[in-house]
């Protein structure tokens, strides 16, 4: 039985390759919205959500200067990553996919030095499926930190502090229960470090797309804003100021309503 298999896709491959099986590797960006952002020495950094279904390199790293207009672009050799959350220490860039344990860090040129996994033992465990899924990452004092979601709880929430220049060493590990957002819930975030807070784009249970904030001791006080449905990422600047993206390759400053 096990002859006849192998017979049978040896047979396919033999025939694929006489009729010439064409795979398309031709560059296809220009209508892909771009991603989550951040804020580095006067520029914002984002990628694009990688729509096309064609080979080769397929992302993009951009660059928006302080007026919000784009600047440069700095191709990737990367594919098949989707949604990606940016953060930066200050000099570097990290960036964090959805449905891998994955993160990768590279300067503001888009050259990658490494993309390392964020292995902790819940998600060891199953390593098809995560159990946990990438929601955002953001550089807070000295620390990477990553957010996570749990795939069967929406309301189960990891926290994880990493030492990425101690071999990717876990500095602190928290699990906080956010029962006001929806299935889709946080999707990015960023850290303010005047303010000592976190803050955290998402949906809630209602559906709305909202900006609510946490403190350096990841304490939630049930206050939040409205923000445009079509965010898709956040940043902070070095003034406190917050800019979403949005999909039409925007990046807009979000003020806080009084009161």
């Amino acid at each position: 039985m096990k002859n006849q298999l192998l017979t049978v896709l040896l047979t396919l491959l033999i025939l694929s390759c006489q009729n010439g099986l064409e795979v398309d590797t031709s560059k296809h960006t220009a209508t892909d919205p771009i991603a989550d952002i951040t804020y580095l020495k006067g520029y914002f950094y984002t990628t694009n959500l990688d729509l096309s279904t064609n080979s080769g390199p397929q992302i993009d790293l951009y660059k928006f200067d302080d007026s919000l207009l784009p600047v440069d672009r700095y191709p990737l050799d990367l594919n098949g990553q989707g949604y990606l959350a940016a953060a930066n220490d200050g000099t570097n860039l990290y960036f964090q996919p959805r449905f891998t344990d994955y993160i990768f860090k590279m300067t503001s040129l888009g050259e990658i030095f490494w993309f390392l996994p964020d292995r902790f033992e819940d998600n060891d465990t199953d390593s098809t499926f995560m159990f946990w899924t990438g929601r955002g990452i953001a550089w807070a004092d000295t620390n990477l930190v990553a957010l996570y979601r749990h795939k069967d709880d929406s309301t189960l929430y990891k926290w994880r502090y990493l030492a990425v220049d101690n071999n990717f060493s876990t500095v602190k590990d928290t699990v906080v229960i956010w029962e006001h957002l929806n299935n889709s819930g946080v999707f990015a975030l960023d850290y303010d470090p005047i303010k000592e807070e976190f803050l955290l784009a998402a949906t809630d249970s209602t559906n709305n797309y909202i900006l609510f904030t946490v403190n350096n001791k990841l304490e939630y006080d049930n206050s939040y804003y409205e923000i445009p449905d079509s965010a898709l990422g956040i940043a902070v600047d070095d003034n406190s100021k917050i800019y979403l993206s949005l999909p039409d390759r925007k990046i807009e400053e979000f003020t806080r309503p009084e009161g």
